[in-house]
């Protein structure tokens, strides 16, 4: 299982991919991932009108995709994601809005290698099929995070649906379900309890929190990181639950979390975090 491929802790998670160094949530970001040395990777997972499961983590359209300058999509801003079906969004540009704003400034600084940056353009937002068949191709152990589906509330069969995408790609081993609606990880855990489960926590640490995720079956616990203090984080370490705070992109304080404990870090900047840990 997931855990077989990381038994220890001191990971670290590329958030949405290499997030710093390509467009998130794409193939090219998952690719970095992997290539700049994170030990696992997170993604996002949403259901479009059609049905079909893709990778991305906005509700809308807006922010990572060329939709607001297609005229023939104008109408339908702000372009919620489950309003458009899978054919529609493979249409859109998911990647030339990185180079061309350089929204953590890692091409400005030439972090971002030059043979990438002309490979954003024209990035398309992946199916799940395709994140799930990279991560089976590569033995690169993946975070899987499925959106709260706000419009549908009491809806649960995606689960169902992530679930078979999986066992069709033959990723079991490989995959760590997460998500800030907790009802998804029960049905998981009841479909599953093979997959491991990790809460998903913002805001503010749930009561009595070591009992709250045993009762959920979660073992693993990624909280906002602001939520986590160090004593906080060997509590739950001493309880066996695997702490991974998102999103941790001041390195000094990634350091100090590790050192407390942390199984992961979920951050944008894969490629700093692993060039500090290398130099301790």
């Amino acid at each position: 299982m997931f855990f077989d491929h990381l038994q220890n802790a001191g990971y670290v998670c590329a958030h949405r991919g290499a997030r710093a160094l390509a467009p998130e949530n794409t193939m090219l970001a998952a690719e970095l991932g992997l290539v700049f040395g994170a030990d696992f990777w997170e993604m996002d997972v949403q259901r479009t009108a059609d049905g079909e499961l893709v990778v991305i983590h906005d509700d809308d359209l807006g922010r990572t995709t060329d939709v607001s300058a297609r005229p023939e999509f104008c109408e339908r801003a702000p372009w919620p994601v489950r309003l458009f079906t899978l054919e529609e969004l493979r249409t859109l540009d998911a990647g030339s809005w990185f180079a061309e704003s350089d929204p953590y400034g890692t091409i400005a600084r030439g972090e971002a290698r030059k043979s990438d940056i002309g490979r954003m353009r024209g990035q398309r937002i992946p199916t799940l099929e395709e994140a799930l068949a990279f991560t089976r191709r590569n033995d690169f152990p993946m975070n899987l995070e499925i959106k709260d589906l706000e419009y549908a509330p009491g809806d649960l069969t995606i689960v169902s649906q992530v679930l078979r995408r999986i066992r069709e790609a033959k990723a079991e081993d490989l995959i760590l379900v997460s998500s800030f609606n907790h009802d998804y990880l029960a049905e998981m855990r009841r479909l599953a309890p093979e997959i491991p489960v990790a809460a998903l926590v913002e805001g503010s640490n749930p009561d009595n929190i070591e009992e709250y995720l045993a009762d959920l079956g979660a073992v693993g616990y990624h909280p906002d990181e602001v939520l986590l203090d160090e004593e906080l984080v060997r509590r739950l370490t001493a309880a066996g639950i695997r702490v991974s705070p998102y999103t941790v992109n001041d390195m000094d304080r990634a350091l100090a979390l590790l050192d407390a404990g942390c199984f992961g870090i979920i951050t944008d900047f894969t490629h700093t975090l692993r060039e500090r840990l290398a130099a301790r």
